[in-house]
């Protein structure tokens, strides 16, 4: 390795002087970006864009139930949707007319001094481009205050009526089980249908004798193993009435399960229990999954050795 400088004596090299000045500059922008790594670069755009994740939020709409009152605040969000988006997109294009300027300005300047400098001097056009583009901002904000203000209105309105439009909602939701559930019955209906069907098949290609037995007419796809693995991913055989069930609890569990902060405000979500919340002892709903875990205990001790479980309870509850 090289001595530095000021140990050889006399005055660096152009090459130390260089490296030296570089490995400052990467100190630098080191520190400079150590800084402000957890700082957002753009305030201003940073607090658009959670105004406009809130606004996404607040212009969310239902999957198939429509309100006419609704629809009327949707209209007035549309079209004030449409009006910024044209209002950014002009704004888009100003900007790149702006950057151009400069550059075309030149290019207009250079014909002209080329062409004998005939006529008036051609002026610069970033002037009138830079108003331009003010312009297009500014009704970009005031378009977004308009857009604001219709998506406040259609939530005023959500928040007056969100309890009719629940009960709606709820009757919705009941009626649209209520058909799956009738459909998933009639599907036992159809499969005798084909089961007979092909009955008769059978029975008029081998007559006057009797057609071999085949499979499980009961079991889903015969019993046969392929298809119910393929479909189902067990090899288990599984009954067609299994199947049915499970359709049935396939549509209780679509109308009456819901995340924990949905059934909270739809009144639906089960009582806490200490296992899943804290709480102190003696409350109410702590004594209560007490007295539900002790019974659950005496039933399943019916069943089997749980008298350990029992008396876990009761000493649970016993202990002040």
């Amino acid at each position: 390795m090289r001595a530095p400088s000021w140990v050889r004596g006399g005055p660096p090299p152009v090459e130390e002087v260089g490296a030296e000045k570089m490995r400052a500059d990467v100190a630098a922008e080191r520190l400079h970006v150590r800084g402000l790594e957890n700082m957002p670069l753009d305030k201003d755009r940073a607090t658009r864009e959670a105004t406009e994740g809130e606004r996404a939020l607040r212009s969310s709409r239902p999957k198939n139930r429509r309100w006419r009152g609704l629809d009327q605040h949707d209209a007035e969000v549309e079209k004030a949707t449409r009006r910024h988006a044209q209002a950014v997109a002009d704004v888009q294009g100003a900007e790149e007319v702006l950057a151009r300027a400069p550059q075309e300005d030149a290019a207009v300047l250079a014909q002209w001094m080329a062409g004998g400098e005939r006529g008036s001097r051609p002026g610069s056009t970033v002037y009138e481009c830079t108003r331009e583009r003010d312009a297009n901002r500014l009704l970009v904000d005031a378009a977004a205050i308009e857009l604001d203000r219709a998506v406040e209105r259609r939530r005023a309105h959500i928040e007056a009526y969100r309890t009719k439009m629940t009960n709606d909602a709820r009757t919705d939701l009941k009626k649209a089980r209520e058909r799956l559930s009738e459909h998933a019955r009639l599907l036992a209906g159809l499969r005798e249908a084909v089961l007979a069907a092909r009955d008769t098949l059978a029975w008029i290609v081998h007559y006057p004798e009797q057609p071999p037995t085949y499979g499980f007419p009961a079991s889903l796809a015969l019993g046969l193993r392929q298809p119910v693995e393929r479909t189902l991913a067990t090899t288990a055989r599984v009954e067609f009435g299994s199947l049915l069930a499970a359709l049935e609890e396939d549509a209780s569990a679509l109308e009456g399960t819901f995340a924990p902060g949905t059934a909270e405000k739809l009144g639906t979500a089960p009582r806490p229990t200490p296992l899943a919340k804290a709480m102190w002892r003696g409350d109410p709903d702590e004594r209560a999954w007490a007295a539900s875990e002790l019974q659950r205990a005496r039933q399943l001790a019916e069943y089997g050795n749980v008298n350990a479980l029992a008396a876990e309870v009761d000493d649970y509850r016993a202990d002040p």
